[in-house]
């Protein structure tokens, strides 16, 4: 009877086996994805948008741009040489959907300001 009782309960635990099902967001894959390959090689870039306001010859005028644009936006924005200009660069974004935001905020302030597919640094954790 002993044994029965033992046969019976083992039978039943096999039979009662948990399937767990885990949920994550797509864009979590390609964050860790990003984050390793920065970790690997802090140079790379990779395929993304940006907004360009400024492009022209006079550095000062660059740098005003861009301390205007960082006052009144918390986003990422560089002052870059690409000869024979200075260019001010805002945003980075891996779709041009997401640049579309800023964009939208910055577009009365910055009337010059355009979308630009570039290979970009790999945007920061929010």
């Amino acid at each position: 009877m002993k044994n029965l009782f033992i046969i019976l309960l083992f039978i039943t635990v096999q039979s009662l086996q948990a399937q767990i099902t885990v949920n994550k967001p797509a864009e979590l894959d390609w964050s860790l994805k990003s984050r390793i390959a920065k970790r690997k090689n802090p140079d790379t870039k990779i395929e993304g948008y940006h907004i360009l306001i400024f492009s022209g010859d006079n550095r000062n005028k660059a740098e005003a741009i861009k301390n205007k644009f960082d006052m009144e936006h918390n986003a990422f924005s560089e002052v870059v040489w690409d000869e024979p200009n200075f260019k001010v660069y805002v945003g980075l974004y891996k779709t041009k959907f997401e640049c579309m935001s800023l964009y939208n905020q910055i577009k009365t302030k910055f009337p010059m300001a355009i979308v630009v597919k570039d290979k970009i640094i790999y945007p920061p954790l929010q």
